[in-house]
């Protein structure tokens, strides 16, 4: 209960002030001592996610994953997922490095990040999925990612 009750969600909305926002899962858990009984509030902000699971939501096959023993790599394999249907992904350096909590290295140097991180996952990914995937560089420094799902 005490990692639920620590833990948060982070949302990367579209549009709106924020770039990034953290919410708290919890509003308010509580203990029944004698009884050994938790009684939870979901935060409000995050029931309306909650609830629109039954439709929107990113799926994918562990069994299409399961050859791939990176957690970087799976989450990547996760993000490109969500654009499938696109078949475009337009994103940033910074972005993938604090998403994939990238070391200062590959933080502070493209080339780098490139090299040791995004192609050999995309080649993992590539190999190992129904997903192909590519990247490049817009002129902007903008990532784009092109995506075709191979099982259609």
């Amino acid at each position: 209960m005490t990692a639920l009750a620590d833990s948060s969600v982070v949302f990367y909305p579209k549009e709106g002030e924020f770039e990034e926002v953290k919410r708290p899962w919890l509003a308010e858990a509580g203990l029944k001592k004698g009884r050994g009984k938790w009684q939870i509030e979901f935060n409000y902000k995050v029931m309306p996610y909650l609830m629109g699971l039954t439709s929107q939501f990113t799926t994918y096959s562990l069994y299409d994953c399961g050859k791939i023993n990176s957690v970087r790599v799976i989450r990547l394999y996760e993000s490109l997922c969500q654009y499938r249907s696109s078949g475009v992904w337009i994103t940033t350096q910074d972005w993938l490095s604090e998403r994939f909590m990238l070391p200062e290295s590959q933080r502070s140097n493209f080339a780098e990040m490139k090299r040791t991180f995004i192609n050999p996952a995309l080649k993992k990914i590539n190999a190992n999925t129904p997903l192909k995937a590519a990247m490049t560089q817009n002129d902007d420094g903008r990532l784009v990612f092109t995506i075709v799902n191979a099982k259609n």
